[in-house]
């Protein structure tokens, strides 16, 4: 037998990177109030968004899929504003 130390990490211990390249849709009202505070935004998707500004929609990078669905399905789950897309 080995006496290696294990270096495996558990899934549920890494938080997710920022190499989807896609532009996630954010509440506007959640947004502004979260750059008030100096906050970092979350998505729709929930996704914790990395320390480095926002990504503009150029047309370029696709949109998030969750994000969008959430959007469209229903108000904000935080403020209870409708998204208008």
């Amino acid at each position: 037998m080995s006496t290696q130390e294990s270096t495996l990490i558990r899934p549920l211990n890494v938080r997710p990177k920022d190499e989807d390249d896609l532009v996630h849709i954010f509440c506007t009202p959640c947004k502004r109030r979260a750059m008030h505070h100096a906050r970092r935004p979350v998505p729709f998707c929930g996704k914790p968004m990395p320390n480095r500004p926002l990504r503009d929609d150029n047309g370029q990078l696709p949109v998030c899929v969750v994000c969008l669905d959430l959007a469209r399905s229903g108000p904000c789950s935080r403020c209870g504003t409708r998204a208008l897309l």
